[in-house]
């Protein structure tokens, strides 16, 4: 048989294959001369009839076999082959997962190769807007640590637009303000590879000039940010676009900055992508400016915070009295000794009387909770560092019974040092272990099932809608109902049957994880959500279900325990309501399953 007529052959079985026509991938077959021989519909909607033609010219309009092709490599040394190529269809760019395969001769021969085309433009784009949202979640990290750290506007402005381009990638990052007499929108200071695009830059907060009807100006009037992410073709661009075009800018972003409720000037970003400012992105720059106006107002501020501490140190002795008349208790702690001066009435909250507690910081550290030390640490930081102007904290102490009493801590830092730091902080302190009780008690009672201790089906539901946005998965979905529940209520009374359900409770807490969510969902149904967990290990874990039923069995003599499962496995957040239904679905088969075996589940004697 002749290689034409064997390729001929090949394509009447790849055309009598009705997939074919289904798939959402493009197909096509070429021969040894690079020939395109077959062309299924979705490769010729995408780059219409080529049978006949060489390939390269037909896809890649150029007259060499292209660079790092599949069906080349396929050709060379008859394996499969895979590539990522980026083609130009009808003005938009399309990358394809390209995947080549030989097609032999029943000689053994290569006579010619099939190619399987993928569209995975979304996927690639998916991607590239994660790599940049995690660049802008850095660069916001930093520009953060920035604000702490620097004590004076021009040097964090020149910071943030270094980390705006060093982190965030941008071309070009710049920060303007108004002048007062001009009214011109002048940069500061800037950072990045286009820095020639600012030099010819004249920008106006006047809407009557051309150069004040631009991105930075409208943003400046409006008070809210200017996306522009198709530079070239915004009208409003026009008097930039040749200098833009020349720099490789291909979009922009112009936030205001806000200083004592007054818009000041702006901070402006650029990008070579057209397209590149997605919601998160624009999100996460809000945060940026928003940040940057808060150093700003939080310098002008720093006088009157000290005039503030001032007065407070002043009336400290009188409050002091009034505290101890009161149910608040009051502690004073010097930062650089370490001491603590404490009330009576703080010390009695804990059950201890005077003496009983070290003047101490690192003693009174000791009593609070491991749990809650983290948080009462980053408290102090950000009270430090003059992120916060003032402080409220509810944590748990060890009190003197050697039980857990929750205080609510309220205060401040009354002196710094001439660097900033806390020299001395103030508070009061208040005994919250009643309220706290009753609120525990509330969200208990909210999300857990009274009978069981389970969780409930409202908290079910609300764990649903979290885990679906979350990346838990592989996710295992268990829907178990109790047999022969009725039968039970119907004999011996609901008592016995509530009994049942407790026993049903008591085999899953002891089979599954802390991690794993458990809810009673009806009067005989539960679900088990279990993160992480393939299908193997969720079967594994019905088996233990198993066992523990077994072991409730063995001590019950009036009837057995018996609980049908079904289970299913959810792969992302997509697919997760199915796998809840496939689950539900399985376990009633096999509720009916065992029905129409044993005619009833539940044996009495």
């Amino acid at each position: 048989m002749t290689q034409d007529k064997y390729i001929s052959k090949c394509l009447d079985t790849i055309e009598s294959d009705v997939l074919i026509s289904a798939m959402g991938d493009g197909l096509t077959v070429h021969d040894r001369d690079f020939r395109i021989v077959y062309q299924n519909d979705k490769m010729k909607d995408l780059f219409g009839d080529c049978r006949g033609m060489i390939c390269y010219e037909a896809y890649e309009k150029q007259d060499t076999n292209c660079p790092n092709c599949p069906v080349v490599a396929c050709f060379a040394d008859g394996d499969v082959h895979r590539a990522e190529r980026t083609f130009s269809i009808k003005g938009e760019e399309y990358i394809f997962s390209n995947t080549a395969a030989p097609i032999r001769n029943i000689d053994g021969e290569i006579v010619a190769a099939v190619e399987v085309v993928r569209d995975i433009t979304e996927r690639k784009l998916s991607e590239e807007r994660h790599i940049r949202f995690k660049h802008l979640y850095a660069a916001l990290s930093l520009t953060n640590k920035a604000i702490i750290c620097i004590n004076n506007p021009e040097d964090l402005f020149n910071e943030i637009c270094h980390i705006a381009v060093e982190h965030g990638k941008f071309s070009l990052a710049t920060i303007v303000k108004i002048d007062s007499v001009s009214g011109m929108l002048t940069p500061v200071v800037h950072n990045g590879n286009a820095l020639d695009y600012l030099e010819s830059l004249i920008v106006s907060s006047d809407p009557s000039s051309i150069a004040g009807q631009g991105p930075t100006g409208i943003a400046f009037r409006s008070g809210v940010p200017y996306i522009c992410n198709d530079f070239i073709n915004d009208p409003v661009t026009t008097p930039w676009r040749t200098a833009a075009l020349k720099n490789g800018i291909r979009s922009s972003a112009a936030f205001p900055l806000e200083h004592e409720k007054r818009i000041i000037g702006a901070f402006k970003v650029y990008s070579e992508k057209v397209g590149f400012f997605d919601s998160e992105i624009i999100n996460l720059l809000q945060e940026m400016a928003a940040n940057i106006s808060f150093a700003l107002n939080n310098y002008s501020h720093e006088e009157l915070r000290k005039q503030a501490e001032s007065a407070l140190m002043e009336s400290e002795n009188r409050l002091k009295l009034v505290l101890e008349g009161s149910r608040e208790g009051y502690c004073d702690w010097d930062v650089p000794s370490g001491d603590v001066k404490v009330s009576r009435r703080f010390v009695r909250m804990l059950g201890y009387v005077e003496g009983e507690i070290e003047p101490k910081a690192t003693a009174i550290r000791e009593l609070i909770h491991p749990d809650d030390r983290i948080r009462v640490d980053r408290l102090f930081y950000d009270e430090n560092n003059g992120l916060l102007s003032a402080f409220d904290i509810e944590i748990r102490l060890l009190a003197k019974s050697e039980e857990w009493t929750w205080i609510m801590f309220r205060g401040k830092v009354v002196e710094r040092d001439a660097a900033g730091n806390a020299l001395r902080v103030t508070g009061t302190c208040s005994d919250i272990n009643e309220k706290k009780r009753y609120e525990e008690n509330l969200q208990f009672i909210s999300t857990h099932d009274s009978l069981t201790g389970l969780f409930n089906r409202a908290y079910f539901e609300t764990e649903m809608t979290r885990i679906a946005q979350g990346r838990q998965y592989p996710l295992s979905i268990l829907m178990a109902d109790v047999d022969g529940l009725k039968l039970i209520n119907d004999s011996f009374g609901h008592m016995e049957g509530d009994r049942l359900i407790k026993q049903a409770a008591q085999a899953f807490k002891e089979t599954f994880r802390n991690e794993d969510m458990v809810a009673r969902i009806g009067g005989d149904e539960f679900a088990i959500l279990l993160p992480n967990t393939d299908a193997a290990t969720a079967n594994a874990l019905i088996k233990r279900v198993r066992k523990c039923q077994e072991v409730i069995n063995e001590r019950n003599s009036e009837y057995t325990l018996s609980i049908s499962i079904g289970s299913a496995v959810a792969e992302s957040g997509e697919h997760l309501n199915e796998a809840l239904k496939m689950a539900d679905s399985k376990m009633y088969y096999y509720k009916m399953q065992r029905k129409l075996q044993t005619v009833n589940s539940v044996r009495i004697f």
